[in-house]
Formats: C-alpha cells, sequence, structure tokens
C-alpha cells in the first residue's frame, strides 16, 4: 500500500508572545515555562549554530519547532522537550537544554529522522509533512555518482557503437 504524505498547510506568523505551558516536576513543584523562557530557549539553544547547524533564525516560522501550527499548544516535539525538562527541573536554559539533548535523538515524526537530525536539515521535528530544507550530504553524493556514471556510460557506449569496423 503506498505512504501517503501531507501537503505543507499554509504557515502563519507566531503571535507577539509564545503560550505559557505549565508542567510539574517529579509530580510535585509546578513550573511555568514562560513566553520569556521559550524565547531564550529558542535564542540560546536553537539559534546556537554549534548546537543545531540549520540557521532557523531566519525562518519566521521557527517557533512551530515546539508548538502546534495555531501556535496556542504544544506539537509531538514540544510535548516530549517539556515531559523531558518535567524530570530535570525548573525552565532555566540550562535546564531546557538538558530536556533538549534528552530527546535529540529520539525518532522525529519526520520519516527517517530523529529530532536533532530533522532539526539540522531545515525540518520540523513535530510534523509528519515537514520535509527537510537541506538534503544531507549522502542524498547529494548520491546525485553526484548517478550523474558520473550516466556521462560514464554514455561516453563509453559512444565509442562502443560509433567504431569503424
Amino acid at each position: 500500500m503506498p505512504v501517503a504524505y501531507a501537503s505543507t498547510p499554509p504557515l502563519s506568523a507566531p503571535p507577539s508572545t509564545l503560550p505559557s505551558i505549565n508542567y510539574y516536576y517529579h509530580n510535585t513543584e509546578n513550573y511555568t515555562i514562560s513566553s520569556t523562557d521559550w524565547n531564550n530557549f529558542i535564542t540560546d539553544v536553537l539559534d546556537n549554530r554549534t548546537i543545531v547547524t540549520y540557521n532557523w533564525s531566519a525562518n519566521a516560522t521557527q517557533d512551530l519547532i515546539i508548538f502546534d501550527l495555531s501556535y496556542t499548544g504544544l506539537n509531538v516535539y514540544g510535548s516530549s522537550l517539556v515531559v523531558a525538562l518535567s524530570s530535570i527541573g525548573s525552565p532555566t536554559v540550562a535546564n531546557m537544554t538538558k530536556a533538549f539533548w534528552a530527546v535529540a535523538n529520539d525518532s522525529s515524526q519526520v520519516s527517517g529522522y530523529t529530532n536533532i537530525r530533522a532539526l539540522d536539515t531545515g525540518a520540523y521535528p513535530g510534523f509528519s509533512w515537514s520535509t527537510p530544507a537541506v538534503k544531507p550530504m549522502a542524498v547529494t553524493e548520491r546525485n553526484i555518482a548517478i550523474v558520473v556514471g550516466i556521462v560514464a556510460v554514455t561516453f563509453i557506449l559512444y565509442f562502443v557503437f560509433n567504431r569503424k569496423h
């Protein structure tokens, strides 16, 4: 049965403030991740090119890395991040960075990609319709090899069939 891929829905610009999300640390302490906390995490982690190699800061909808399409709740990746944070502590950048790394190698919603690999290639890890903006090097190398192979075969066949007998 063929796999159906959803097309990218229209992406709206984020609101001026991101929603606050409540969570419990060890089921006892209640914390709220404020819009400021989210912005600090996005700036210090997701926009840090030594952590995530894709330039998300140039993307107006980068908040969709964490939030759903309405920017009112979390997507699958954002939920995983908050679940990891709930076992670490308060929503400081240091703790949110630990939560980021705790879920980095989990499978993303992008078929065949981990969360970090999806982020590094410009795909939103929380959405199955998202596709990498940057093709992995293996795909590029494969495409180059195919072109070189076609040129080589064409060259060889030209001389094989154009020999004078």
